[in-house]
């Protein structure tokens, strides 16, 4: 126990002198932010549920598409191990064509195009043959193989109910090793920008479903992911997230601050 306190003291203080160095940059999309909080339940990457309250410990956010959902905490028996769960609704097909897609923008400095802080997750067609990991140039994307399946990136997804739609539907459990050099996101002081995406081959017509509803190209318009060493207040509510811990408010609020104002959604 001594040894957690003495950890979670020193990135206490790691992350306020970060967050001093975070420049000033556009802002992220209006109204897409979300507080990642750590973990109550060490979930399973299993592609399901495992059990019905498995992921009742982290946020729901906010502007989520009417077909896509998805959840996001974080672990650390030894590194910042950051866990999703995403559910897309409408697709219960296995075609190779079907994707998800992560971005996250490492040092929340933004851009028109990715930069080399800003990665990209592709997991397609279903399988661990169709996961491929870019890293941005400055004008666009390109391969990044700088990491290890099973160490820094896991991933499974399957076609099945879950307690949020009882229809079997597409569900996908993944996790990122946020301690290793690629995916280190200290620049930011735990305040990331991110974007989530889906996409269904046997339903062209809908589109890619996507959180915020913008470019994968351009990280000025990826929404905002705030850190927090708290667990999910219980049960969470408007007055309970603005009751964030004071480590919340001094390292979060005062990265929010440095910014300048979100853009509009028009």
């Amino acid at each position: 126990m001594k040894g957690y306190i003495i950890v979670a003291s020193k990135l206490i203080v790691l992350c306020c002198l970060l967050s001093l160095l975070t420049p000033l940059v556009d802002a992220y999309y209006a109204g897409y932010t979300n507080t990642n909080y750590q973990a109550i339940t060490n979930p399973t990457t299993d592609g399901a549920w495992t059990t019905p309250e498995e992921w009742n410990d982290a946020m729901v956010p906010p502007n989520l598409p009417a077909s896509f959902h998805w959840r996001e905490k974080w672990t650390w028996p030894s590194d910042i191990i950051q866990h999703f769960l995403v559910e897309f609704f409408i697709d219960n097909t296995n075609d190779t064509g079907d994707y998800f897609q992560f971005c996250m923008d490492r040092n929340a400095d933004g851009g028109t195009a990715p930069q080399t802080d800003d990665i990209r997750i592709d997991w397609v067609g279903h399988s661990r043959s169709g996961l491929t990991v870019y890293r941005g140039n400055g004008t666009g994307w390109e391969v990044f193989t700088g990491w290890t399946w099973g160490t820094d990136i896991y991933a499974v997804d399957s076609i099945r109910a879950s307690p949020l739609n009882s229809t079997p539907h597409w569900v996908i459990e993944f996790w990122i090793d946020k301690s290793k050099p690629e995916f280190d996101i200290s620049g930011s002081g735990y305040s990331p920008w991110i974007r989530l995406a889906v996409y269904d081959a046997s339903n062209p017509a809908v589109g890619v479903q996507a959180w915020p509803p913008t470019s994968r190209d351009v990280p000025n318009n990826w929404g905002l992911e705030t850190g927090t060493l708290e667990n999910i207040p219980e049960p969470l509510s408007m007055v309970a997230v603005v009751l964030l811990s004071s480590f919340a408010v001094a390292v979060s609020c005062y990265c929010l601050r440095k910014r300048s104002q979100p853009k509009g959604t028009a």
